[in-house]
């Protein structure tokens, strides 16, 4: 017999707070351990237990609910009661991500992240080897083949990232909401990662179950397909989600449901047709979907932040201006603006003015009014110049994107939309880049002239004043003469009391709304018509006041967009169907479940659950369902179940391992082994006990179980030694299981939650040599 495999640690850590033992997760790509406090705090930490993210997401009586890595180990899925989900950075505290999973949602029960295969041909951009796209299609002599198959160029076209070739989008500030995922550049930059072309023919889908029964699916991080109702229903009451489990290779996915008045489960498949027969677009087109939508984002947060800096330099000014037009007005000497023109025409001050400038503007007042509109205006025109003009940039690149996969779409498939409808969201980007280009102009101007304006007012206070009486009369020249005045008269003609950037930020009249949008109302393109506007504008003409206007705009491309995007998660919905439903027993009301599908061939899977059945605390049941999917159809043919008795101890918990082996946490008078069991393939050679099967039946039947005593668990079944263990007793355990898609660190790992909650380990799988491997079973 070979010596037992070494549980060999690798890291630990005590909290300050007890762990929900049900939301412990393991990073699948790297060594990042996740958890819930009972105090509602999300934490990360790395395997030297430096925290790397903690935050209390959410206040009152809103508990963290699940856990999920993305499969890709770059985002961490939280779920909220409020039935809410978000997304942030593996190493950022920036939310990325956030959507609802519907409407009085009471309760999240389960929460599913998995990447599914399109099973279309890769591009040959990444097809060939030294030589490009080319390389796959020439000889050892460097000459063409002409056997091999040509390139697909729409398809390669398709994969060219544009958008890396643009500038990074830059930081914004809070703008005061909640909605900061582009405050910081490692969340912007996780948020806008560039799509990479491996992934071409992958789709990430995220399956959320609520308490009321709702399956609620979205792909891509934050694209919504929407929201499906119990396919359970028992009793008159919707079944809940309580698993969920895929494998990459099939578009078929099982869902694990609880009935919510007893602890029955019940397995429903779940075809995503839209993956299996899905346009060989599909990962492009939902990325981007993506990218349009938090690009969306941005530009409404950026429309906030300019709307702010606009009313920066407003609010001041007006304050100082109302109480000297009053003054004036009173006294019959005209509004400010006259005066002050007075002032730079004829040198002459009026007396009201004079105790206007002096007194009460004074120095400090000055001061105050410069830094407004000079702060403001240059981070306004930061604002355009740097944040809007550049997203609106990788705007109409995504757009060209839709409206090429709409024309080169195959004549049986549809994305959802039409080219017509790309059409009109560009016109309103073209729309939006005008306006942006117009107050990008305008402030410039308006910088240069309040400079002259402010050198002005500065020079008449200190004029003004007594003090400046005794200054040099050289020193006055010279101040004097470094003011341009035809920028000051200029100035107080066209912007002082009315700034031409008001018509795009000020709010306009109710029948000035109805009258200027039903062109877009009725799904008309509005370029030309706010084009010709903005000239009767210029020229003094009335003009329609609500085109021009910025959030206006904004509102606009959101509507379009949502109705683009709805029309594509219509479209995927419609090919989401569920199977038949199959019972397959009754669980302990707290007792651990989990769930796993592994692949057979190509049109064929398993699905195993593992479970502790009701009233039974020392057995394992597993109940083995096998899938024929044709067409991207599931079809249940078989339906097998396995019973292990473990002697007279007590399951604490059980978790699939791999496609093979079922790790059990077992007790038995106080002491904590680690079982393993071969569940479905036994590797040859290996005399080790596997389960044995035979045909389930639904509406029950005698337990025949395979009975170990406790003297056989710990000769055959007990193969794990926890080095050092001392006092250190595991309640739970998480699986970190060996994955293609980790490049490094291939390493089996376990987590392993103290039964005080307060403390765990991580442990990696060595044999008795010390080196890393495979576990031993016997």
């Amino acid at each position: 017999m070979e010596r037992p495999s070494v549980l060999q640690t690798v890291g630990e850590k005590a909290l300050h707070q007890p762990a929900h033992p049900d939301l412990i997760t393991y990073c699948p790509s790297m060594d990042l351990i996740a958890l819930v406090t009972t105090d509602q705090q999300v934490f990360i930490y790395r395997l030297n237990g430096q925290r790397v993210y903690g935050a209390t997401q959410k206040t009152g009586k809103l508990r963290v609910e699940s856990l999920r890595w993305k499969p890709n180990g770059q985002l961490l899925a939280i779920a909220w009661s409020d039935g809410s989900v978000r997304l942030v950075g593996a190493e950022s505290s920036k939310i990325v991500h956030q959507f609802t999973a519907g409407d009085m949602v009471s309760g999240v029960t389960c929460l599913g992240w998995a990447t599914n295969l399109t099973n279309k041909s890769s591009s040959s951009v990444s097809a060939g080897k030294g030589f490009g796209s080319w390389g796959s299609f020439l000889t050892a002599n460097g000459i063409f083949s002409e056997e091999k198959t040509p390139l697909d160029l729409p398809r390669d076209l398709s994969l060219i990232d544009i958008e890396t070739s643009l500038p990074k989008l830059s930081v914004l500030a809070t703008a005061g909401t909640s909605d900061d995922a582009f405050s910081s550049r490692q969340s912007l930059d996780t948020i806008f990662r560039p799509f990479d072309s491996k992934d071409n023919n992958a789709v990430d889908v995220m399956v959320v179950g609520t308490r009321e029964g709702t399956i609620h699916l979205s792909i891509y991080d934050s694209f919504v397909i929407g929201s499906f109702p119990s396919p359970v229903v028992v009793d008159y009451n919707p079944a809940h989600l309580t698993r969920h489990a895929s494998h990459e290779k099939y578009s078929t996915h099982s869902l694990l449901m609880r009935s919510a008045s007893s602890d029955h489960l019940f397995l429903v498949p779940m075809d995503l047709r839209f993956i299996s027969a899905s346009s060989e677009y599909l990962s492009l087109l939902a990325s981007k979907s993506t990218a349009f939508q938090n690009l969306l984002r941005y530009i409404h947060q950026v429309q906030l932040l300019m709307v702010s800096e606009w009313k920066t330099t407003q609010e001041l000014p007006s304050r100082f201006l109302h109480n000297i037009n009053e003054t004036l007005g009173e006294k019959g000497n005209g509004d400010i603006v006259q005066a002050l023109y007075h002032s730079v025409a004829t040198g002459h001050t009026y007396p009201s003015v004079r105790e206007w400038l002096v007194d009460e503007l004074s120095e400090r007042g000055h001061k105050r009014w410069d830094k407004a509109v000079t702060t403001g205006l240059e981070n306004l025109r930061r604002l355009v110049h740097e944040n809007m003009l550049p997203a609106l940039d990788r705007c109409s690149v995504i757009l060209s994107r839709f409206a090429g996969i709409a024309k080169f779409q195959g004549s049986n498939e549809t994305v959802g939309f039409t080219v017509q409808q790309i059409n009109l969201i560009v016109d309103t980007v073209a729309c939006l880049h005008l306006i942006s280009s117009k107050i990008l102009i305008q402030v410039v101007d308006e910088l240069d002239l309040f400079a002259a304006f402010s050198s002005w007012v500065r020079y008449e206070i200190d004029r003004l004043a007594s003090d400046f009486s005794a200054s040099p009369e050289d020193d006055k020249v010279e101040k004097e003469a470094s003011i341009d005045h035809s920028k000051v008269l200029q100035y107080l003609q066209t912007v002082l009391t009315n700034s031409p950037l008001a018509i795009y930020f000020n709010a306009s009249l109710p029948e000035d709304h109805d009258n200027s949008w039903k062109h877009a109302e009725q799904g008309l393109p509005i370029y030309d018509l706010l084009e010709k506007q903005l000239q009767k504008q210029e020229r003094g003409l009335p003009y329609m006041k609500t085109l021009p206007r910025v959030d206006l705009l904004c509102k606009l491309l959101a509507r379009q967009a949502s109705t683009v995007f709805g029309q594509i998660a219509e479209a995927e919905k419609r090919n989401v169907l569920f199977g038949k439903v199959y019972e397959v027993g009754i669980t302990e009301t707290a007792g651990p479940i989990d769930m796993r599908m592994s692949p057979v061939d190509l049109s064929a899977c398993r699905t195993h659950i593992a479970f502790v059945p009701e009233g039974y605390p020392n057995i394992v049941q597993v109940i083995r369902l096998g899938f024929f999917i044709e067409n991207g159809i599931s079809r249940v043919h078989n339906i097998d179940s396995a019973l292990v008795q473990l002697g007279d101890g007590r399951i604490k918990d059980v978790k699939f391992m791999d496609d093979n082996v079922l790790l059990v946490l077992w007790d038995s008078n106080g002491t904590r082994s680690l079982l393993g069991l071969f569940y479905d393939t036994m590797p040859p050679g290996l005399g080790a006990p596997h389960l044995k099967y035979s045909s389930y039946m639904q509406n029950g039947g005698p337990y025949s179980p395979t009975v170990f005593s406790n003297e056989d668990i710990k000769a055959r079944l007990s193969k794990y030694q926890i080095a050092n263990p001392g006092s250190f007793t595991p309640e739970r355990m998480e699986v970190r299981e060996r994955s293609q898609r980790r490049e490094k660190d291939d390493t089996r790992r376990l987590v392993f939650l103290r039964d005080d909650k307060m403390y765990y380990k991580v442990f990696k799988f060595e044999n008795a040599t010390g080196a890393d491997g495979d576990i031993p079973m016997s």
